[in-house]
């Protein structure tokens, strides 16, 4: 490993070293504080002391400062055209989860009563600022660096292990291997969506409204009044499908917007050797 190589593996390891212990703490401590009740509000506070660490990380660690751009522009149009693309392949997953009878999925009863506003939108508070936090953690600095050093399919590869990871520490699913598995291809298609349109937004978006489709709009069961970490979708065979599928067309425009630029070199090598 060149000598570049090892420090920014040295960094990566440093930077989930420091920040997901530190954001577990986080977690911990908002949950003790009797100030704030309300789990969306908990999830924002922890989103924006994410923020503030990858600011102090980007400025005084890398020296570069540029928060604002390493979010990247046009974030609300992003996030919006993510979230459309999250809830229509969610959507599909519920339909045909209807259909096949696998799961019985119904239209939230707590969104048609007098508590739809605070409901949907506590839902979206809390499922944007959770969604942020794990692709900023997971396909932000730590993709970013991985495609630095190694081949960008082992960095989606490493990538998406760290996200599992990062589920197994803080969420602590209670899934099966099934459900571990579409853990893993959820984010490794997230990380081809981040590669192929280098916008972080976009990711932020399709997670988003993943997980607003499935816990707070279409819940397996009628319990669910509010937002809970319902990972009953994930042990789907027909997600499990779908996301291969998603991954795989990924990986595919992906290799096809990559190789121009591998072929164009190529020849432009032998042209000059020509000469």
């Amino acid at each position: 490993m060149l000598q570049s190589e090892k420090h920014r593996a040295q960094q990566v390891l440093f930077y989930l070293v420091l920040l997901v212990p530190f954001m577990m703490f986080t977690s911990y401590a908002l949950d003790t504080l009797p100030v704030i009740n309300e789990p969306s509000l908990k999830m924002l506070a922890q989103a924006i002391v994410l923020s503030i660490i990858i600011h102090g990380w980007l400025r005084f660690v890398l020296e570069t400062g540029n928060f604002k751009g390493y979010l990247g522009v046009d974030g609300i149009k992003k996030l919006g055209i993510g979230a459309l693309f999250g809830a229509l392949v969610a959507l599909i997953v519920v339909v045909l989860d209807n259909l096949v009878g696998t799961k019985s999925r119904v239209f939230n009863p707590a969104l048609l009563s007098s508590a739809f506003f605070r409901v949907l939108v506590s839902s979206i508070i809390f499922f944007i600022s959770e969604s942020y936090i794990e692709e900023m953690v997971t396909r932000g600095y730590v993709l970013e660096q991985f495609e630095e050093m190694h081949h960008p399919h082992r960095a989606v590869i490493y990538s998406s292990l760290v996200f599992v990871l990062v589920q197994f520490l803080w969420d602590r699913p209670h899934v099966n291997l099934l459900g571990w598995a579409n853990f893993y291809v959820l984010a490794f298609f997230l990380g081809l969506l981040y590669l192929c349109t280098k916008a972080k937004w976009l990711c932020i978006g399709f997670h988003t409204a993943w997980n607003l489709v499935f816990t707070t709009l279409f819940p397996v069961t009628e319990v669910h009044s509010t937002h809970f970490a319902s990972y009953v979708h994930m042990e789907s065979w027909l997600t499990f499908v779908l996301l291969l599928l998603l991954a795989g067309v990924s990986l595919y425009r992906f290799e096809k917007h990559h190789a121009k630029p591998e072929k164009k070199r190529g020849l432009e090598i032998v042209g000059s050797r020509a000469k």
